[in-house]
């Protein structure tokens, strides 16, 4: 059995993986322009989320000096994020996650999803989640403290996957399909000038 702790590109205490755009904007979809989304894990964080949920034309709340399982602010409608990796915190975020009982998306490790913690936490209410499988690997940045951008990470030695609850999404757009590549769009928008 493979253990992702002891692979060199996977740091289990790292909490500081942030979620590229392009994989926000392959469930933006499945998100309802219409509600108002709270990005909850952004604590002492780089994260661009709110910019790009924003750039998506989303109205977006979050701060990077709220913590997320003593604030809760008062106008929302559901929850999007990327937990933080390490397990014992994650766990209090899906707890709290479960007590605010709040339409959400999140990012985790496929494996997670296998846990006996999953069943634990989400008891009765495990009925209401539903697995979003990306086309390939989610992709993650870092913050990159001498450029102070964020700049490009590793590819995971992990699978993850969009985890939603309470969004009732149809069962053929639980499968996401392939993005146009980026450049592919721009070699086309060129050639049409």
């Amino acid at each position: 059995m493979a253990k992702l702790n002891d692979c060199p590109k996977f740091d289990p205490k790292k909490n500081d993986y942030y979620t590229k755009k392009e994989m926000w904007e392959n469930i933006k979809h499945l998100v309802p322009k219409d509600k108002k989304i709270w990005e909850m894990c952004l604590l002492n964080s780089k994260s661009k989320s709110l910019e790009y949920w924003t750039e998506m034309g989303y109205d977006i709340i979050g701060n990077n000096t709220w913590d997320c399982l003593s604030f809760k602010p008062i106008d929302y409608d559901m929850i999007i994020t990327n937990p933080p990796f390490e397990t014992k915190l994650k766990q209090k975020i899906l707890k709290h996650l479960v007590k605010l009982d709040k339409p959400f998306i999140i990012i985790l490790n496929c494996m997670n999803i296998y846990s006996k913690y999953m069943r634990d936490i989400f008891g009765d209410n495990i009925k209401h989640l539903q697995q979003i499988i990306p086309s390939g690997k989610i992709k993650f940045e870092v913050y990159d403290k001498e450029r102070e951008c964020m700049g490009k990470c590793k590819d995971p030695a992990f699978y993850a996957c969009y985890l939603a609850y309470k969004m009732n999404i149809p069962n053929e757009d639980l499968w996401l399909k392939n993005p146009e590549p980026i450049k592919k769009i721009k070699k086309e928008k060129i050639k049409k000038k």
